[in-house]
């Protein structure tokens, strides 16, 4: 009897160790996807800032867009927003193509208010595809 009650005890212990233990990895595990998740729109919002730097001949913000592009590019494989639905990941090579297009050919930003429009949105909700096409139609037009 006393030692059914001694291995009942045990088990209860490492039952009770086990499950603060997948507790805690599940709290490290949110924390670092909310890190990769903030990291990743931050990444968006500076590719807006760095856009917001180019014209009337000074196109290097192209060249810090591609960079905050790049990053993006890298946390949306990662990030929680990456859906088969949205592909934002291939959305974020695109927009690197893009700066790398419009940067070798020295263009000016056609409707750089709706483009920033556009990021902000997808700020707001960055796995919405609308938004992304938008952003992609705009800055085909250049």
């Amino acid at each position: 009897m006393k030692m059914s009650k001694f291995i009942l005890s045990i088990c209860l212990i490492v039952s009770l160790a086990l499950n603060v233990y997948l507790i805690k990895n599940q709290m490290i595990s949110n924390n670092k996807q909310q890190k990769i998740d903030l990291d990743f729109k931050a990444s968006i919002g500076r590719i807006s800032g760095s856009l917001d730097a180019v014209g009337d001949g000074n196109y290097t913000g192209y060249l810090t867009a591609i960079e905050h592009a790049s990053k993006a590019h890298a946390l949306s494989k990662h990030s929680s927003y990456n859906h088969e639905s949205s592909n934002i990941t291939g959305t974020t090579a695109e927009l690197i193509n893009q700066f790398r297009s419009l940067y070798a050919n020295q263009k000016n930003l056609a409707d750089k208010e709706r483009l920033m429009q556009g990021f902000q949105q997808l700020l707001a909700e960055p796995n919405n595809r609308e938004t992304m096409d938008n952003i992609l139609m705009l800055l085909n037009k250049q």
